[in-house]
């Protein structure tokens, strides 16, 4: 992975075969920290992933869907269980 100086900022850059394969995760990236990638072919920049404006839609549920859900820890979250431990000796 490169970091390219593209149209007066800094973006991350990588090759087609390696967009490729992390494709899921470039996409998560660019919907949820708002990132542009460059997609480059012999070194040559092609093809860049940016996120749509954020105008484009306004309902913050969908594109956080976990935000404003309670979360409860119970008190002893970090306690040993001894049944777990047992039944990863057995």
């Amino acid at each position: 992975m490169l970091y390219t100086r593209l149209m007066g900022g800094i973006m991350r850059s990588l090759s087609v075969s390696s967009a490729r394969s992390k494709l899921p995760s470039l996409l998560d990236d660019v919907f949820t920290k708002r990132e542009t990638i460059v997609i480059s072919r012999n070194g040559k920049p092609v093809a860049q992933l940016t996120p749509i404006p954020s105008d484009t839609y306004t309902d913050d549920a969908a594109r956080f869907p976990l935000r404003g859900i309670p979360l409860t820890v119970v008190d002893d979250f970090d306690e040993p269980c001894p049944e777990l431990w047992e039944a990863l000796e057995q």
